[in-house]
């Protein structure tokens, strides 16, 4: 949580954080201002105090509504200014007007620095940022963290009252739209075996989807990567989003994962298999075991439970009942081949993770938001199958399934 910020910044020694970039796919900047549409921003903090953000005129209005203490960057820090002090020199420039951002501000000793920018530019900004702060005779150490292992994404794993909140929103509106799209389908006529359209055509994936983004837009939410409508084969392959071309035929499995988000940035994550009119015995066979442990697992998905062994769990179910499973084989293709499940929230997979790598030792935890999603995949045999939900922990422990849509595997057709 956002409050855990000033207790990690302790835990990694650091005195205080750099928060730069703008908005647009910046989760850590999102993050800490809510979604505000902002460029070429900094957050900044010391460790012990507030957030500061350092904004431009334009978006000052944007900025008001983070809630953070404000610094409009035109008025005290005037680019221009520090681009003819360092006669055009864009990148001496910017180290200048950031060092002065921390002299001004006491942000002094180890300072973490995060957001987005292209690889090569953050290398060249943060090396003539440290030379510039050593110039001037600082003591400052810029430092980076790496990957999961950040204080926001550590922070990020646990979610607040409001966020859960949020969170809880977006997964109303995905089952609207899961809803909306079973309606859809069940609206159109069959002939054969494949369902058609007004003027006689076969409904395709693309028709589908098509229909998927229309619904999502309605509800003002957007798609950072397009769902998963995956048909038969397609459907074996976990990831395969679907082939637009493909007719929507009779007794194929169709893997529906969807994951939209809000303004604000927070994703829903829900995954349902259905069947056109009616599911052949292997379809059916494996939904039924992927809803029996999928059931069980909700069951004990409780606060003080290993992420980890709820996938061994899953793992041990799967392999008595005659499938392949991931932690005994790496690397599958047939049978339960990923994860338990994930955290969710401004990325759509984040921490914790269910999975059983020797090393997760993370317990459930209020605040934690997290998909429950197993699976069994059978490309060569044509067909995939996969159940999921997302579900939180309050701050006061209490669970919550934010996801709202009935399991259904047969969708009927007159």
């Amino acid at each position: 949580m956002k409050s855990d910020l000033n207790q990690l910044m302790n835990e990694r020694n650091l005195d205080g954080f750099l928060v730069l970039g703008n908005s647009s796919g910046n989760q850590v900047l999102n993050y800490l201002t809510g979604g505000a549409h902002l460029e070429q921003a900094v957050v900044f903090q010391k460790r012990g105090g507030p957030a500061t953000l350092i904004h431009g005129g334009m978006e000052r209005d944007n900025a008001l509504r983070t809630g953070l203490a404000l610094v409009e960057r035109d008025k005290v820090y005037n680019p221009y200014t520090f681009l003819h002090k360092h006669a055009g020199d864009e990148l001496a420039a910017t180290a200048d007007y950031l060092a002065q951002v921390m002299a001004d501000h006491d942000l002094q000793g180890r300072i973490g620095v995060y957001g987005t920018q292209d690889a090569g530019a953050a290398y060249a900004l943060l090396t003539a940022l440290q030379a510039t702060l050593s110039a001037q005779g600082g003591k400052s150490e810029i430092v980076g963290e790496y990957g999961g292992e950040t204080i926001f994404m550590a922070a990020r794993a646990t979610k607040d009252d409001a966020e859960i909140t949020e969170m809880h929103a977006a997964g109303r509106l995905t089952s609207l739209v899961v809803g909306e799209t079973w309606d859809f389908l069940q609206g159109h006529a069959v002939e054969g075996e494949t369902l058609v359209t007004a003027s006689g055509e076969a409904l395709t994936i693309g028709d589908v989807k098509r229909f998927i983004r229309e619904r999502i837009s309605f509800y003002g939410m957007t798609e950072d990567h397009e769902a998963i409508f995956s048909l038969g084969r397609d459907a074996g392959v976990p990831h395969n989003s679907g082939n637009p071309a493909d007719a929507l035929r009779l007794g194929q499995s169709i893997i529906f994962d969807i994951y939209p988000r809000l303004a604000s940035g927070y994703y829903h994550d829900m995954t349902r298999t259905w069947s056109l009119g009616y599911a052949s015995p292997q379809v059916q066979q494996a939904w039924d075991e992927c809803k029996e442990i999928f059931d069980r697992v909700m069951a004990a998905a409780n606060i003080g439970v290993p992420c980890r062994e709820l996938q061994l769990m899953t793992c041990a179910y799967f392999e008595e009942k005659g499938h392949p499973v991931s932690c005994v084989t790496p690397g599958l293709h047939d049978g339960y081949v990923h994860s338990l499940g994930h955290g969710v929230g401004l990325d759509v997979h984040e921490q914790p993770r269910l999975s059983h790598a020797q090393g997760n030792k993370t317990l459930l935890s209020p605040g934690h938001v997290v998909s429950i999603e197993p699976g069994l995949y059978y490309p060569d045999r044509g067909f995939g199958v996969r159940i999921e939900d997302t579900i939180a922990f309050t701050e006061a422990g209490e669970r919550i399934n934010l996801t709202d849509f009935r399991y259904d595997l047969v969708i009927p057709l007159s």
